[in-house]
């Protein structure tokens, strides 16, 4: 199953610091996507500098919990497109036992999932997950 959380309620400044907590915690994936051409490309050399520069607020900016999803790991995911640099994304991949953490810290308030060609949105307060999900916290 896949669980997408929006954050386009955040600042830029709150997404840096989403991006901060995470990467405090997470593993860091910067990929860049050549259009029109399968695959992607690992640059994660670049610095953190350059990624905080080119976190910008808006719809593109997403958390995405994995479970049992095809050949996925289990695992959260957070999305951060470049604003400076076009068709790039950087990804930092969190065990799920964070998500409570991010959510309540960053205010996550509603979820989505695919249900057929549809978007299907619920309250925080009914996710749930196939198997019952140990909890951590950063700090």
């Amino acid at each position: 199953m896949e669980r997408f959380f929006s954050l386009s309620h955040l600042t830029v400044e709150q997404l840096r610091g989403l991006y901060l907590d995470a990467a405090r915690v997470g593993k860091l994936l910067v990929e860049y996507d050549k259009p029109r051409q399968e695959g992607h490309y690992d640059i994660s050399a670049l610095p953190e500098s350059v990624i905080l520069a080119g976190i910008a607020a808006g719809d593109d900016n997403y958390i995405v919990f994995h479970e049992d999803f095809e050949d996925w790991p289990d695992a959260t995911t957070i999305a951060f497109p470049l604003k400076n640099h076009p068709y790039t994304t950087a990804y930092i991949d969190l065990d799920n036992t964070f998500l409570d953490f991010f959510a309540e810290k960053y205010h996550l308030a509603e979820w989505w999932q695919m249900e057929g060609s549809r978007r299907k949105y619920y309250p925080f307060s009914r996710f749930y997950t196939l198997e019952p999900m140990k909890r951590s916290d950063i700090n």
